[in-house]
């Protein structure tokens, strides 16, 4: 127990002390800068219309000149041809003030402010041309800046082969861990069809990579000496291949848990692998203990921990004729075991399950083994120019096989089962029933069907629970989507919501800014329905801009609106105004009687501000959606 103690405490100190914006000497914490001196430390990501890295800002310049600081910081360069050259070492100078990462605009939004700030970036700077200067190249840390050349000039191979297009999106991201190029339709399609860990480099590759390496060097088991020097050197490859694909979180993790296991198998060739994962996972953490707060580190642990714990069990069922039905059996086993140690964490922060995960896994697992050797073949012989084009040839084949199958997996009907919503709770009553299940398969005590009971009657009960919730529910909700009014009514089950179809048709603005909050409500998304004018429903009415739902009337003015055609005066609990409209509210107040202005976000800010003035002035309750986020607003249940 004292340990516990200790070790929880000792987590704790550590936590606040790796926690930098606590810290005095963050550039965050510091007054009256006049100018800020930052060094480039990741490679520069191109977006639609700007450059994105992340830089460490290593000094302030104020009325004393400059002062050593340090933190890191978001940065989006506007794209011109100084900011297209920006590389990793390069030291700039800008006087920008960084602001503080925004929260979520819309509720059950992923929220990119609080990833950030788990590792310990919560500023960021858009330096638009001519608001930056270069100072230095070269700053950087020899290693990785050695590192993310080399990469570059792997990847630059790759297309003087003449691989191009989406086949050389995902041949860069499984072998390289370079996934800014996929499309988001083909993500998509390995999402649905629950292939999406092959597009990052993880446990998958880097396992692949041991294999051959280990392979390679078999010769060197003969003796005691021989195999640690093996040890070593595999090690010393695996290292330098997670900080060659840029040493992302996935990849340290695997890189990590394969050295213990190296090690640990040194001294022991049976050595136990639970302590091992454990020691691992330990080690991260003392480095860096929000890894804990990362989907992927979760769901990585949890899927080794899985397959170390079930795929024997699990292979055991079935002794399959033939060495081919083995292979296909073995990578069955290795999927089921994952799928069910990671299964309740996709239903918590994704709200889906792929239906034919195994199907997918069956193919895409081989056939991605096959293009890492075949792209790791590629690079080898790319100096002889006759083979490279031949292997990078049949690489492209192979990749754009792989993508059609995919793409085929998930047309499948009912491929993906979406709209599932469940608490951290019931999350983690689902693993305690899965894991009583468990042990009372491997050790045969009926105490442990209890526990899965007991499980099940808390799992059930809240959802009863959350249902009376959800069948209470009434709100309006004026969500920000940028340049577009969307209103949603929700009122139980019922859904309606007004917006513009491409709005609507758009699944993957939907899913980044509505749906999720749709599922939190026990809402399916396929069951909204579009305010149509006209419209009439029980305790629901809508007339072209005027909408009667219960006691509650909303009136929505955009920019048509004239106020001088209008004589006659109306009581409103909820005035909404778009697309920037130029009328006074001064104006507006002799014909409404208001309790509330929302201003949604397809106003300007500029637009929003001055409306805000005005309000302010007026003594009228405002709420701006494009300075705020998404206005809610909950009525009182019957």
């Amino acid at each position: 127990m004292a340990g516990l103690i200790f070790t929880f405490f000792s987590g704790n100190l550590v936590t606040n002390l790796k926690t930098e914006k606590n810290i005095p000497s963050h550039f965050r914490n510091k007054e009256k800068a006049q100018g800020y001196v930052g060094m480039v430390t990741m490679p520069v990501t191109e977006k639609q219309k700007s450059y994105k890295t992340i830089i460490k800002i290593v000094s302030i310049k104020n009325e004393k000149g400059l002062i050593p600081v340090f933190g890191k910081c978001l940065v989006y360069f506007s794209k011109d041809s100084l900011s297209a050259k920006i590389k990793y070492g390069d030291l700039i100078f800008f006087k920008e003030y960084p602001v503080e990462v925004k929260p979520p605009s819309n509720p059950s939004q992923f929220d990119y402010k609080r990833w950030l700030g788990f590792n310990n970036i919560y500023d960021q700077v858009f330096l638009d041309k001519g608001a930056w200067k270069l100072l230095l190249h070269d700053q950087g840390n020899p290693l990785f800046a050695f590192s993310f050349s080399l990469r570059d000039k792997l990847l630059g191979i790759f297309s003087t082969n003449k691989i191009s297009g989406q086949e050389y999106a995902v041949l860069s991201a499984l072998i390289l861990g370079c996934s800014d190029e996929i499309d988001q339709e083909v993500i998509s399609a390995y999402a649905a069809s629950g292939a999406l860990h092959v597009l990052s480099v993880s446990g998958l590759h880097v396992g692949i990579i041991y294999v051959a390496i280990n392979f390679i060097l078999s010769f060197l088991d003969r003796r005691r000496k021989t195999k640690l020097l093996k040890s070593i050197l595999i090690i010393l490859f695996l290292w330098f291949y997670a900080l060659l694909t840029g040493l992302s979180p996935s990849v340290l993790r695997s890189a990590t848990m394969l050295s213990f296991i190296i090690v640990g198998s040194l001294k022991r060739p049976y050595t136990q692998l639970y302590n091992t994962l454990a020691a691992s996972a330990f080690f991260l953490l003392c480095i860096d203990p929000f890894l804990i707060m990362q989907v992927g580190f979760q769901l990585s642990y949890m899927a080794v921990l899985g397959i170390i714990l079930l795929y024997q069990p699990i292979l055991s069922w079935f002794d399959p004729p033939g060495w081919l039905l083995r292979q296909v059996w073995s990578i069955t086993a290795v999927s089921l075991a994952a799928q069910i140690a990671t299964f309740p964490l996709g239903l918590l922060y994704f709200h889906q399950f792929p239906v034919y995960f195994l199907l997918s896994n069956m193919v895409v697992i081989p056939i991605s083994t096959v293009i890492i050797y075949g792209g790791i073949l590629l690079l080898a012989f790319s100096a002889w120019h006759t083979i490279a084009v031949f292997l990078a040839s049949v690489v492209s084949w192979v990749v754009h096989g792989m993508n059609v199958i995919v793409i085929w997996i998930e047309s499948i009907p009912f491929s993906l089962v979406t709209g599932i919503s469940t608490t951290v709770f019931e999350t983690w009553m689902i693993y305690i029933s899965i894991g009583a299940l468990i042990s009372f398969f491997m050790l045969g005590n009926q105490k442990y069907i209890l526990i899965v009971f007991l499980s099940a009657v808390l799992i059930l009960g809240s959802q009863i629970v959350e249902s009376i919730f959800i069948r209470q529910q009434k709100q309006i909700i004026v969500y920000s989507i940028k340049g577009c009014p969307v209103l949603n009514i929700i009122d139980g089950k019922n859904n309606f919501i007004y917006a513009d179809e491409k709005i609507t048709n758009d699944k993957k603005t939907m899913l980044f800014n509505i749906y999720n909050y749709w599922w939190d409500c026990g809402l399916n998304e396929s069951k909204a329905a579009a305010i149509q004018e006209d419209g009439v429903e029980e305790k629901y009415l809508f007339y072209k801009n005027f909408i009667q739902y219960r006691n509650e009337r909303i009136v929505m003015l955009n920019e048509t609106f004239n106020p001088g055609f209008v004589s006659f005066t109306m009581t409103v609990d909820m005035l909404i105004l778009s697309n920037n409209l130029k009328v006074k509210l001064k104006d507006l107040v002799k014909i409404f009687h208001l309790r509330k202005i929302v201003i949604d976000s397809s106003n300007t800010l500029w637009t929003a501000t001055r409306l805000i003035k005005e309000a302010n002035d007026l003594g009228i309750a405002i709420y701006s959606v494009p300075h705020n986020g998404a206005f809610v607003y909950q009525l009182h249940r019957e």
